[in-house]
Formats: structure tokens, C-alpha cells, sequence
């Protein structure tokens, strides 16, 4: 079974996802109970408590912010290229407001106003976000903080801007 690139998408959210599918088994059953219209409501209060009639849009809206055009959406996950699924699954990685993300390389394969599209959404982002890049302009529009490990070794920059003047320590 091949699945659609939206739902590749909203499956980061994994909560939500396992709610929207609870709920469809429920609502499908040729038998539904009384129990089932007590289970279905306590799902649907759960999905409207995490925006869920908001979730196709929203993960629509990072797939277009990753430069993945709308046509693309209904497709499934084996009709794309290499690239095109890296990027339906940076979308699913940053879809729900997760609480943390860690980028191993995400600027690799995407084009210049992609790359700008994420470091923006990453600027706004308000939770905690762990890179690994070699792209040290993405790293220096992104990061507050960067660790360099080399060599069994730790380092951590201290940046210090003073007066407009720039000094840079390892710590």
C-alpha cells in the first residue's frame, strides 16, 4: 500500500494521525454501536482540542513552503523522485510544532528559495532545534548556539558582539 504524500506529511504528528485513523475504523464499521458513538466523541473532542480540522491545510502549507507544488499532494510516496520525498519528509518532521527537532543536513538537495523558506520557518520556530550542517550560512542565519565536536573533542562558540565589532572565541 502506497500512501499520499499529504498523509505522509501529517503522519508527523503522530498523535493526531492515530486519532484521525481511530476514528475513520469507527466511522467505516457496518455495525456501530452505542460504545463506538461514545469512543468516536471522546476522539473527535481530542481531535478538535489538537486543531485537527486544520492538519491537511497546515501540512498543504509546509509542502508549498518546501517549494513541493500542490499537484504533487494527491500523489502517493512511490511516485516521487529522491528529492521530492526528502522534502515531503522535512515537512513531516517540522508538522505538529514538535516539541524539538533535530536536522541532520537540511539544506541538502533544496534549491536556494527553499533553503531561505526553512531558515526562515526555523527563525520562527519557538522550540528547541538541533542541526548538523556543513552549510555555515545556514548555520550562522539559524542558530543561537553552535557545539563544534572534531576529533573526540567538544567545543562550543562564544560569540560577543560589541559596538558593531564581531569576536569569536571557542570555549
Amino acid at each position: 500500500m502506497s500512501v499520499r504524500v499529504i498523509d505522509t506529511v501529517m503522519m508527523g504528528h503522530i498523535v493526531l494521525w492515530n486519532i484521525m485513523k481511530e476514528k475513520d475504523a469507527i466511522y467505516s464499521k457496518p455495525d456501530f454501536s452505542d460504545e463506538d458513538g461514545i469512543k468516536v466523541s471522546e476522539l473527535e473532542e481530542q481531535f478538535a482540542e489538537m486543531d485537527g480540522w486544520n492538519a491537511e491545510p497546515e501540512a498543504a502549507s509546509l509542502l508549498s513552503g518546501l517549494r513541493h507544488c500542490r499537484s504533487r499532494s494527491a500523489k502517493t510516496m512511490k511516485e516521487l523522485n529522491g528529492n521530492q520525498k526528502v522534502r515531503v519528509l522535512l515537512a513531516q518532521a517540522i508538522f505538529g510544532n514538535p516539541d524539538f527537532l533535530i536536522l541532520d543536513e537540511p539544506t541538502n538537495d533544496l534549491d536556494l528559495q527553499t533553503v531561505t523558506w526553512l531558515e526562515d520557518f526555523l527563525l520562527n520556530f519557538k522550540n528547541t532545534v538541533i542541526v548538523v550542517s556543513h552549510d555555515r550560512h545556514f548555520l550562522d542565519t539559524v542558530c543561537t548556539h553552535i557545539v563544534d565536536i572534531d576529533f573526540k573533542k567538544v567545543r562550543c562558540l562564544l560569540e560577543i558582539i560589541l559596538f558593531g565589532t564581531r569576536a569569536v572565541n571557542w570555549l
